[in-house]
């Protein structure tokens, strides 16, 4: 009977043992995938440091990306070399969302934006790097234009575009930039149909940023007109729809009616405290007509989701939900259905510290 359950435990601690070395291998290799926009962008991605012509690369020049783990141990995780210099990072991971820094090595040898592709698990997700001349400094900021160069990252384009009205407070378009240098900005925009883009300030830190160009003038005509967007060796553009009449917008969220496809949850959600400006929920939405839109969540544990604007253009876009509210319990993940677009929804997930 004693050998039997020797035996019996001995089979069991084997099960036990395989198990997790299954779920979490730190000797063998890990498996997962990088996180990624719909675009093939590495999402969430932060550069930092400054990238300057014939300076070499220190542990300030690195880019941070994040990764699902599904099974546990080392990784190694590199790019294409372009322009004499690199990245990579070796190590090793637990299961779950882990934040990768992946170290620049080299020298740059030329002025320009540079597209890097890195691989891990099968998949693989670009960012991009902006090299400066070697006088840049930090009075004026160092940074780059989201989208460039095409069209500009634009989350959310804010007030109505009307014929002969002038613009006022709420003709905003919300753009994203990539800072490398904190310092000073001025983007003085081209006059098209009689109204102007202006955005100045001061960025603080590096990193991923938005910034605000404001509207002036009084539109002449009805039409889409484009608009471009230029800081030094980086160019995008942006088009504004104008009418005659305030219009709806046609669009359809996408992953509808189920979950929101690639929906990104910002900020940090902790019971009894406001939300911010740093809690939001960006989903996309294929646009069939421009004009503007009202796109919301209703309120689940406290807190909603909600954002308006215009979508000028048709196509598929990115939408900033902005939260509001006080989380009132721990748990989740709480389910929230965005509704907009004519009847069709989507949902995504948050959950409360």
């Amino acid at each position: 009977m004693k050998l039997n359950n020797v035996i019996s435990a001995f089979f069991a601690l084997t099960i036990f043992l395989s198990a997790c070395k299954k779920n979490d291998d730190p000797a063998g290799e890990s498996t997962g995938k990088l996180l990624s926009a719909i675009t093939g962008d590495c999402t969430p991605v932060v550069v930092n440091g400054i990238f300057k012509v014939d300076s070499v690369l220190t542990a300030d020049n690195y880019v941070d990306v994040q990764v699902d783990v599904t099974v546990g141990g080392s990784f190694t995780i590199k790019s294409d070399s372009i322009n004499g210099y690199s990245f990579k990072k070796t190590g090793t991971l637990g299961i779950g969302i882990n934040t990768i820094r992946l170290y620049a090595s080299g020298k740059p040898t030329a002025t320009g934006t540079n597209t890097f592709t890195i691989t891990y698990g099968g998949t693989a997700c670009n960012f991009t790097i902006t090299v400066f001349g070697a006088g840049g400094g930090f009075g004026t900021a160092l940074y780059t234009l989201g989208g460039s160069p095409g069209n500009c990252s634009v989350s959310a384009i804010t007030g109505n575009y009307i014929v002969g009205q002038a613009m006022t407070a709420t003709n905003k378009v919300e753009m994203t930039v990539n800072v490398n240098g904190p310092g000073t900005y001025n983007i003085a925009g081209t006059a098209m149909n009689g109204v102007t883009f202006n955005a100045s300030g001061i960025f603080t830190n590096p990193g991923i940023q938005n910034i605000f160009l404001s509207a002036s003038g009084t539109p002449t005509a009805a039409g889409a007109f484009n608009y471009p967007v230029t800081n030094g060796a980086t160019n995008c553009n942006f088009s504004i729809t104008y009418n005659t009449v305030i219009v709806n917008a046609g669009f359809a969220l996408s992953g509808s009616p189920g979950n929101c496809t690639a929906a990104a949850i910002n900020g940090t959600y902790t019971a009894g405290t406001a939300l911010t400006a740093s809690n939001t929920a960006v989903i996309y939405v294929n646009v069939t007509s421009p004009g503007i839109y009202n796109i919301t969540t209703p309120t689940v544990n406290g807190i909603s989701f909600a954002a308006s604007g215009t979508f000028n253009i048709n196509g598929p876009q990115q939408v900033t939900l902005h939260g509001v509210g006080t989380p009132i319990a721990a748990g989740g993940p709480f389910n929230y259905q965005v509704s907009g677009g004519g009847g069709n929804n989507c949902g995504f997930f948050v959950t409360v510290l």
